[in-house]
């Protein structure tokens, strides 16, 4: 073999192999057909009596958005973190904030950066900022409520980042976990095959393959790119979120040890579902996760959505927390 072709092959093998990512990355993501059941579900849930928008700044400066709901009574000693599932905002968790406050907790309905009114739609800037995110408010909560005992409540991907949050520095500043329906990853025993009628979101495989190759070397080059879509209504556009970028979906979810996260935090974590969760299989919750430390409450009746405002989960959450 010439030595000029001895100097190329490895070139070559460089550019197959960054042809075969390029092509990997643009792969278009595609949305899946609106999902009904969750479209009625968000729309059923009470938004009387919904707090106003109040801000706190993180520690890049940007302006975050959440809604306080002052317990009732006045008490100081309890605060409920509260976070939306997955294209939500603060409104999803109206019910659940306004019922934990009327039992006597200081109720904070987060809308999660990338969410609502909180920075650019979509996206974040690094994976593990919206932990940061959650510990500036902690900070910023702590001049009102010095002392208060903190629960951290999450519903469906808000569930899973709370696990990651109970796995992670600032999660020992909460005592109990509260997660609802959570969603603990795609290899989760707990998760419905996601198709047809159950399918919520459409995840761009190829381009994660892509940027989970290019993370390994270091890269974080397009981890802004869109890498999830949700079956939101068109309808629905100014209120939910319907693609995540890489980096968000990553973040706004469970960590990928999810088994050990829950055997280390199991004492601190109640799980609360519905036994017709049309996205999640319930049964799993029990069979699956209860052995790892968590208590699990099963609620007859109530699907993926009505974990957050049928009263049965009301009473379920404001128990949960009080525990």
């Amino acid at each position: 073999m010439a030595w000029t072709q001895i100097l190329l092959s490895p070139l070559a093998a460089v550019g197959v192999g960054a042809l075969a990512l390029a092509a990997l990355l643009a792969q278009p993501l595609a949305s899946p057909p609106p999902l009904e059941s969750i479209h009625a579900g968000a729309t059923a849930i009470p938004q009387d009596g919904k707090a106003e928008l109040s801000r706190f700044q993180a520690r890049d400066g940007t302006w975050l958005a959440y809604r306080l709901y002052p317990a009732a009574g006045g008490a100081r000693d309890r605060l409920a973190v509260v976070y939306h599932g997955s294209s939500a905002s603060s409104d999803e968790m109206n019910a659940a904030a306004s019922a934990l406050a009327k039992a006597g907790f200081a109720a904070v309905a987060v809308d999660a950066r990338g969410h609502g009114a909180s920075g650019s739609r979509g996206d974040i800037a690094y994976v593990g900022q919206l932990e940061d995110d959650l510990a500036d408010l902690v900070a910023h909560l702590r001049g009102d409520y010095p002392d208060a005992r903190l629960t951290l409540v999450g519903h469906s991907s808000g569930g899973g980042f709370g696990l990651r949050v109970a796995a992670s520095p600032v999660g020992a500043a909460f005592d109990r976990f509260v997660l609802l329906a959570p969603y603990l990853g795609y290899r989760a025993p707990t998760n419905r095959p996601a198709t047809g009628a159950g399918l919520w979101a459409a995840p761009d495989i190829p381009r994660i393959v892509a940027l989970v190759m290019l993370g390994r070397l270091g890269i974080d080059w397009g981890q802004s790119l869109p890498a999830i879509a949700f079956a939101n209504r068109p309808e629905a556009a100014m209120a939910t979120v319907s693609r995540y970028s890489y980096r968000l979906m990553i973040d706004y979810g469970p960590p990928q040890d999810w088994e050990g996260a829950l055997r280390a935090a199991g004492g601190k974590i109640e799980i609360v579902a519905g036994r017709d969760d049309e996205l999640m299989d319930a049964e799993a919750y029990q069979r699956a996760v209860a052995p790892l430390g968590p208590r699990v409450t099963l609620l007859p009746g109530v699907d993926h959505m009505g974990v957050v405002y049928k009263p049965a989960a009301l009473e379920a959450i404001v128990a949960a927390a009080r525990r």
